[in-house]
């Protein structure tokens, strides 16, 4: 199992444009990638625990990972997560069976992106996710480097988002009075 720790904060740009014009002006273009998000979680009632199952294809190969991920701290507007690679290859079958091992875990919901990958002079990391329900930017690094980062692309500490996609995607459907769909993709219907 490998651990590490990230520091990360979402912002929101008000459309796509602006957000390649600004990242652009203060990053480097690194790649893009399409991911596939399968979230497990625990049924009982007192067990917030996650696993992320990742499809990530940069359009020459595949990889997969299994990733438990749990925020620690936000402090500054920033947050704190440790991350927890279960599995990382090529095979979905085998990132599965080391799910399954990790106790009663089932599918709670899955989401596609298209997420561009931006870096600065001091290996900040910016990415720009695509979801079927909107656009969301992280910038990850060190807090210094985070806060300069956001203020370089016009955002302070009070436009810092801490919560997950997941969390983002609810309020998305509650404020459109949409139903919840377990299987959020592009153009397809969500049903399983």
């Amino acid at each position: 199992m490998n651990t590490k720790t990230e520091q990360e904060i979402k912002v929101i740009f008000p459309d796509i444009q602006t957000a390649l014009t600004k990242i652009r002006s203060v990053a480097t273009y690194v790649r893009t990638l399409y991911i596939r998000d399968v979230i497990y979680g625990v049924a009982a009632e007192n067990d917030s625990r996650k696993i992320r199952l990742r499809s990530e294809d940069n359009f020459e190969y595949l990889s997969i990972d299994a990733t438990h991920k749990y925020k620690v701290a936000v402090e500054e507007g920033i947050k704190k997560e440790i991350e927890e690679t279960l599995y990382k290859g090529s095979s979905m079958e085998e990132a599965v069976s080391v799910i399954e091992s990790q106790g009663a875990f089932v599918e709670e919901n899955s989401y596609e992106k298209i997420r561009i990958l931006y870096s600065d002079e001091r290996e900040t990391e910016i990415t720009m996710d695509i979801y079927p329900f909107g656009v969301v930017t992280e910038i990850e690094g060190t807090p210094k480097n985070i806060h300069t980062l956001a203020s370089k692309l016009g955002f302070s500490e009070r436009d810092y988002i801490s919560k997950s996609a997941d969390d983002l995607y609810l309020e998305w459907i509650k404020e459109n009075k949409l139903p919840e769909q377990w299987n959020v993709r592009f153009g397809l219907n969500g049903k399983r």
